[in-house]
């Protein structure tokens, strides 16, 4: 009876009625911050109200003002809470609701998950946010834990650089916000590494191991480069035959045709054609074949001008009122201030309708009528309507266009493909075009998709990866996607050249490599044109140091030290300058001619252009004058001939001083590779360089 009792008893001590009233001591204890009996009370509670108490328990370990606070209890007690919420009984649930219920649960996960979104950007690391993201994924941190994982495991993978790095880093991750510029980078490596023996077998390799590679064509043009080097018409049906799917094929047709009537006779084309039936441009050999034996040049009469052939016969007569050469079979011509284009016989094919116009590109030309600008084809069909403001020119199949106060893109018919939208445009090129959006520039490809997006006011190519940005006249380098390598806190930053860039700061510079990393000091003065001037070339720059020249390795070596108030362009024999006068240095620094000129350049081959007080000279490289320093002005072709001025005339010489045009002429220019164009009160004349003759209009109208 008294056993019965005692049992009576204990079951009444311990009812849910009890357990309650010390479950609701337990949030009154922690409501008044009594850790020690919360605590207490929770732990003996948590067998019979598991969730509440779990609840209780991560509340003391998540907050940091008691003796308990440990992140990881407080993780294993909230989600202990939240699993076993859902087997709490109704009516438990509605007694304990204001204390705890679904929504204070999900708070309290999401604080403590945000207390470890903090540790895992302490620790940074690719681990420490794959924890946080495998242990969590209710945070609402979890997307930027995402975008932070990604962005160092894809540093990482570009630290690497190799195709087994980004292909890993794309299994890893293959939802990743960096799935194209990573799959861009895997492709270029895999190009980089299968390609780099350079060689023929290695191309073809490529294209056979990856089909889809975006440098597919890449890898095309360079089979086509190696395939064709010999320039022969042998390597030319070489590649026909074994490349038929390649995407030069068309270019390959017109350089054989090229060399096969490399000397545009009636008769070998003819032989072409018979040879070759399968060549895809027919009206070409039909127009060659009509106007094969033209050679024109422009001539003057009488302020008006015409064309004559290579021995000075009167071929178009003197009746525009100006000319441009031919070009694709075409020439600009004018009379009464409109132009239009002739053939070879002199006919107006397209007439004189326009305010003015560019020669033929591509069997395309651009005209400008009441300042606008549009495109018409050989036949004067019009692809677009005189209605720009602006047009460039065709790269990549595309062109720029300004019509009202934004611009668009077009293709070569006349098509938009890109709307306008752009206050600034600039052409194609590698697939991408420079534009400006509200005063910030951008990279579009050619669907108008931002490659980069706007984001700073000036931005230009360095790498394939990172790109130069502007803000305020200060420059920085930056990824494709805006995210800043090195901050915008230089003056300028030029180009790389063999791997390193120029950058100044306060009126100095430095150098930079492709990473952005500064390789060379900025110690050396900013003097003017520097970023020319001071480029490196050949693993040499010419650089100044307080006020003194001197010339660098790519180590920062001294190659020639800084002693010299002027140092010309590096060059086999140095043009250098010291107390005023000028002379010249090999690379090993040994002064090779004594400075006695007041001005020299550094030498082209074998002949180097000086001064004495304000004439000029030349010299070769024992200092011997092969032109006496009498003349105003010398300028060298590309032929190796001077043309020479005294200051009212103009005249040419050889390399050895002697005269091959005399100084008769108000001007001489250079007029294309071959011929040099003459003026004098008669008009115009030619010299032709590779015979040595001049060519002057012969009268016979």
């Amino acid at each position: 009876m008294t056993k019965f009792f005692l049992i009576l008893t204990f079951l009444a001590f311990y009812s849910p009625f009890t357990h309650a009233g010390r479950i609701e001591n337990a949030f009154e204890a922690l409501r008044i911050y009594d850790y020690f009996k919360a605590k207490k009370l929770y732990t003996k509670g948590i067998k019979s109200q598991e969730s509440v108490c779990a609840f209780g328990l991560a509340t003391i370990f998540y907050r940091n003002d008691n003796p308990f606070h440990s992140m990881d209890s407080a993780y294993i007690y909230i989600n202990r809470a939240y699993n076993t919420y859902p087997l709490i009984k109704k009516n438990a649930q509605q007694r304990y609701i204001s204390l705890v219920n679904e929504s204070k649960i999900d708070s309290l996960r999401g604080l403590i998950s945000s207390k470890f979104f903090i540790l895992a950007q302490q620790a940074n690391t690719i681990e420490s946010y794959q924890e946080f993201i495998s242990k969590h994924i209710w945070a609402k941190e979890i997307a930027l834990a995402v975008h932070l994982r990604d962005s160092i495991a894809f540093d990482d993978a570009q630290k690497e650089d190799n195709s087994t790095a980004y292909a890993s880093f794309l299994k890893k991750y293959p939802t990743t916000e960096y799935l194209d510029q990573a799959t861009t980078l895997l492709m270029n490596a895999q190009y980089n590494e299968t390609t780099a023996p350079k060689s023929l077998e290695s191309y073809e390799l490529f294209l056979q191991a990856f089909p889809t590679n975006i440098n597919k064509e890449q890898a095309e043009n360079r089979i086509y480069e190696i395939i064709t080097r010999p320039n022969t018409v042998e390597s030319l049906e070489l590649f026909l035959n074994r490349y038929p799917t390649n995407h030069l094929r068309n270019l390959a047709w017109e350089r054989l045709y090229q060399l096969s009537v490399y000397n545009y006779s009636e008769e070998a084309i003819k032989q072409f054609i018979e040879k070759y039936p399968a060549f895809p441009y027919a009206e070409k050999i039909q127009s060659d074949l009509q106007f094969i034996n033209y050679s024109l040049y422009p001539y003057e009469n009488n302020g008006l001008f015409g064309y004559m052939d290579s021995i000075g016969k009167i071929i178009i007569p003197a009746t525009f009122s100006t000319v441009n050469p031919f070009k694709e079979g075409l020439a600009l011509v004018s009379k009464k201030n409109k132009y239009g284009y002739i053939d070879k016989t002199g006919k107006l094919v397209i007439d004189l309708l326009y305010d003015s116009g560019n020669d033929f590109e591509q069997g395309r030309a651009i005209v400008e009528k009441n300042d606008l600008y549009g495109m018409i084809d050989r036949t004067g069909t019009i692809l677009f309507k005189p209605e720009f403001k602006e047009l460039g020119n065709f790269s990549e199949d595309l062109m720029y266009g300004l019509k009202d106060s934004l611009y668009a893109y077009y293709n070569n018919m006349g098509d938009q493909l890109i709307p306008e939208r752009f206050s600034d445009a600039y052409s194609f090129s590698n697939g991408m075009a420079k534009v400006e959006e509200n005063g910030l520039q951008a990279y579009i490809d050619k669907k108008g998709n931002y490659v980069v997006y706007p984001a700073f006011e000036e931005i230009d190519f360095f790498t394939d990866s990172l790109l130069i940005f502007g803000n305020n006249d200060a420059y920085g380098l930056m990824k494709r996607s805006c995210q800043i390598v090195v901050p915008n806190k230089y003056d300028r930053i030029g180009q790389l050249s063999e791997g390193l860039a120029i950058v100044e700061l306060d009126g100095k510079i430095g150098y930079i490599n492709q990473r952005g990393e500064e390789v060379i000091k900025i110690q050396y003065d900013a003097v003017p044109n520097f970023l020319v001037r001071c480029q490196f070339k050949n693993g040499s720059a010419v650089v100044s140091k307080n006020n003194l020249f001197g010339v660098i390795n790519t180590s920062n070596k001294e190659i020639i030290p800084f002693k010299y108030d002027e140092i010309g362009e590096f060059a086999d024999l140095i043009a250098f300058k010291k107390k005023d006068k000028w002379g010249y240095l090999n690379r090993a620094n040994q002064i090779m001619i004594q400075p006695t000129y007041s001005y020299a350049e550094s030498f082209k081959e074998s002949i180097a252009i000086v001064q004495e007080a304000s004439l000029m000279g030349v010299i070769n490289k024992k200092g011997t004058k092969l032109v006496e320093t009498g003349y105003n002005n010398i300028e060298l072709t590309k032929n190796g001939f001077l043309i020479i001025n005294n200051g009212a005339l103009f005249g040419v010489v050889s390399q050895k001083g002697e005269e091959v045009v005399p100084m008769i002429y108000r001007t001489i220019r250079i007029f294309d590779e071959n011929l040099l164009i003459l003026t004098d009160k008669d008009g115009i004349s030619y010299f032709d360089c590779t015979k040595k003759l001049i060519i002057k209009p012969i009268e016979n109208e």
